[in-house]
């Protein structure tokens, strides 16, 4: 075996060229498959670093209107106690809110501290958080008191030691450290950073905490012992959605409330309870697969790129083998031989690959906005996943040619005619060759289809009119825990910066994911058909700053709001609103011009909206979702945002920094934060931009292993046909005929490919766009556009050999036959 293995280093080191390449196609394709393999792992470990993740459940809110049925991950804050009693079997119920608040710890260092979660002591025993310091079932069960992360210990308090320390918390609470907990994993959908009591006062704890008709993110867990069957929920979640909200004398007639348990396994991958949770947003399976399916395709192209490279080079190894035969050597041993040497090669390409692997991940993170770890020697299953990998990959690559070469007949391939007939050509996987450049190529070109319809897509969704305007307006939250008169004083503040063109106040942006919602009905509340309806609450300025545009009737005006203030009687109470066209169509109004004037039920404040004017559609949240029905109507005291337009040609830095101090002047407490509304909308479809990036850089190592594999063969085929070429040029024939000649062959495979993956590739990308309620069209030219590419792509890399054959002088290459 030591021979043997002297015999291969000897051999690939004299064949520089087919060793580069073997080695090349194949540390590129294992790069690729274990850069996807980690970051696919990393999806689907979301969560499993709990122990007892197989037993763990949270408690979903149902709502079931006729024809709809609406999900949300979050549920009432009165039903982990209930549960508590309600199914004593479990063994554990906890719940936890998501918040965001201001943080004080002295005068000069106050910031707003994102992932705060409030957290029952029981969240302990559900989630394997480790506390470090300190009692944290006693921290969570005591009012004002927090255990934080490491890393935000370190934030709060630098090197000293926080335990015991105090912090201001919403301007108003005095929390104290009493524990600190192991930085929770990136792979989570519950990333907190710190967990703080959760204290269930109506001051202290957002939302309503007694009522059972609102959620607003608090999640509730719960642990089953083992062998518990989930269904056991069933009866228990039923009876308290039956007790506490469907009895409700005022909940309308064929509709009704439910629970229902999701996996805690499930949660990352199922969007169906509104996107999935509050801070982690649900990953869309569909990249998963696409990533799995480049994964090894890539390393299926590496493998082809060996297998043909390796039965076009058997020629050249004819007299090798015939030799080896005839003094006595097997079959099976030079089976062994050649597999030898195609692991040894995959070893090679395979420690490159690792170094590669470790070495890019750091931009692979950047790219996915993601925490990928790679420590292979402190996990055995990962170590054992790239050794077995690895072992077979080299046999996929390496079998078919040693059991191509080890079959040659040692009589016919010592023949010094044999080894340039086409008989040997053809013997040698010939065929077989043809097949895999065609398969090759055929992935290739459907990857690079489905680059271009996501570049399409992507693009689309960027600059798409959205049916307002998004430029120069800056997004500043005011919050709502301030008291109103704080908004006027910010808006006399505003209203004398130079820079400011026009703002407005309102619950939400135009396109925002935190809309408002209740239900309307043009006959009332007992309609079985209400339909859900988006409204945003806003001041006057509102249509006319962002540029929403008018079908009929008239725009709101701040004496609307007296319609349903406080001096007019309940029954005569109504919210005067703008509608948009698409609630003039839910409504069963004829025309925006029929529904000026018209009286509906809605579930907001009097329950009576009548309608003033009605406007264009607009998209009021990412292009994933259709248009919804829509009403703008006016509250002050419900703002809990700023919309700011800077005027064009202004110092825009200086305008920002005026807005901060006009803010820092109505909420001396407050953090000034703020955010460009554009930038606001680029985020929705960040995620996709970002496994897009990821996606178009793996389908361009694919189409570059192809172009490797292409241009070994066109080298190949170059030097068996030296002598052809030769006498050819002898002959007259010109450069760009010898050129054509070569690489007709190989353009006519690429082009067969190209009518495999068109069909594919189209199956493919119309699902995924499926997901998008505005997309591309699937255009015939994007397969004409990508065939003209992979067509120039393999033209390019064959003719470079091409040339460069029919380039050499006829006379030396006659002699070196």
């Amino acid at each position: 075996m030591k021979n043997s293995y002297k015999v291969i280093l000897r051999r690939l080191g004299r064949q520089k060229t087919t060793t580069g390449l073997h080695v090349l196609g194949l540390t590129l394709g294992m790069t690729t498959c274990l850069l996807i393999g980690l970051f696919l792992r990393h999806e689907l470990s979301y969560d499993l670093w709990n122990k007892k993740a197989d037993r763990i459940y949270r408690i979903n809110s149902v709502w079931n209107d006729p024809g709809a049925t609406n999900f949300h991950y979050s549920t009432p804050m009165p039903l982990g106690p209930a549960l508590r009693e309600a199914a004593p079997g479990v063994e554990a119920v906890a719940q936890w809110h998501p918040v965001s608040e201001v943080i004080e710890i002295n005068p000069t260092k106050r910031f707003k501290q994102e992932h705060i979660a409030l957290a029952d002591p029981e969240l302990l025993d559900i989630l394997d958080i480790k506390v470090l310091e300190g009692n944290g079932y006693e921290a969570l069960r005591t009012p004002y008191q927090a255990l934080l992360t490491q890393s935000t210990a370190k934030k709060f308090f630098g090197g000293e030691n926080p335990m015991g320390k105090t912090f201001k918390y919403r301007n108003d609470f005095t929390m104290t450290v009493a524990g600190i907990i192991e930085d929770l994993p990136s792979n989570t959908h519950m990333p907190a950073s710190m967990l703080i009591s959760f204290y269930r006062d109506d001051k202290f704890t957002p939302g309503v905490t007694n009522g059972w008709s609102w959620v607003s993110g608090t999640e509730t867990l719960v642990l089953l012992p083992e062998g518990t069957d989930p269904h056991s929920l069933d009866a228990p979640l039923k009876s308290l959605a039956d007790k506490h909200i469907n009895s409700d004398p005022h909940m309308p007639k064929d509709v009704s409330s439910a629970f229902d348990w999701q996996p805690l396994t499930d949660i990352h991958f199922n969007d169906k309870y509104t996107g999935g949770g509050e801070w982690v947003q649900a990953v869309n399976t569909t990249w998963l697969w696409f990533f799995g399916v480049i994964g090894l395709a890539v390393l299926l192209l590496a493998c082809i790129n060996f297998v043909n490279l390796s039965t076009a080079q058997a020629l050249n190894r004819a007299k090798e083998v015939g030799v080896r035969k005839s003094v006595g050597a097997g079959q099976g041993q030079l089976v062994w031989q050649f597999l030898s040497e195609a692991w040894l090669l995959t070893a090679f390409a395979g420690l490159i690959a690792v170094v590669v692997t470790q070495t890019s991940l750091p931009y692979i993170n950047r790219m996915v906005d993601k925490e990928i770890t790679f420590n292979i020697l402190q996990s055995p299953g990962l170590l054992g996943s790239l050794l077995l990998g690895a072992a077979i990959t080299g046999l996929l690559a390496g079998l078919y040619p040693a059991l191509v070469i080890a079959r040659l007949d040692p009589v016919s391939s010592l023949k010094t005619s044999w080894a340039n007939s086409p008989s040997s050509r053809r013997g040698l996987g010939g065929g077989l060759r043809k097949a895999l450049v065609v398969t090759q190529f055929g992935i290739s070109a459907a990857l690079l289809i489905a680059v271009t319809l996501i570049a399409q897509q992507v693009h689309y969704l960027r600059s798409k009119d959205l049916g307002f305007q998004k430029d120069n307006i800056v997004d500043v939250n005011v919050g709502g825990q301030f008291p109103a008169e704080r908004k006027t004083t910010l808006a006399n503040e505003i209203r004398n910066i130079p820079g400011v063109k026009e703002f407005s106040f309102s619950t939400s942006t135009p396109s925002d994911d935190g809309h408002w919602g209740t239900l309307m009905s043009p006959i009332g509340r007992e309609d079985p058909n209400r339909k859900e309806v988006r409204m945003i609450l806003s001041d006057e300025h509102f249509a006319p700053m962002y540029g929403l545009k008018l079908l009929a009737g008239r725009w709101l005006e701040a004496s609307d709001s007296l319609a349903s203030g406080s001096k007019i009687p309940e029954g005569e109470k109504a919210e005067r609103v703008v509608i948009n066209r698409k609630a003039v169509e839910t409504l069963g109004f004829t025309s925006p011009e029929d529904a000026i004037g018209k009286r509906f039920w809605c579930g907001y404040n009097s329950g009576h909206a009548d309608v003033v004017g009605v406007m264009e559609d607009f998209n009021s949240n990412n292009l994933h979702e259709a248009i919804k029905p829509m009403f703008l109507s006016l509250q002050f005291n419900a703002y809990g945002k700023v919309g700011v337009k800077i005027a064009g040609g202004s110092d825009v830095p200086a305008t920002i920094a005026a807005i901060g101090e006009a803010y820092k002047k109505a909420y001396p407490e407050g953090v000034y934060s703020y955010q460009f509304l554009d930038e606001k909308i680029d985020a929705f479809y960040k995620a996709e931009e970002r496994l897009y990036g990821l996606f178009r850089l793996f389908a361009g190592l694919a189409m570059l292993i192809s172009c490797l594999g292409l241009w070994g063969l066109a080298t190949f085929a170059a030097r068996q046909r030296t002598k052809e070429i030769g006498i050819r040029k002898v002959l007259g024939a010109s450069v760009s005929g010898i050129v054509g000649m070569l690489s007709k062959e190989f353009l006519t495979l690429v082009i067969l490919s190209l009518v495999i993956a068109v069909p594919l590739a189209w199956f493919g990308m119309n699902k995924w766009l499926q997901d998008f309620a505005y997309r591309v069209d699937i255009h015939w030219w994007v397969f004409a556009l990508a065939g003209l590419v992979a067509v120039g792509i393999a033209f390019l890399t064959v003719s470079f050999q091409s040339v460069k054959a029919a380039m050499t002088n006829p006379v030396k290459s006659l002699r070196s036959e």
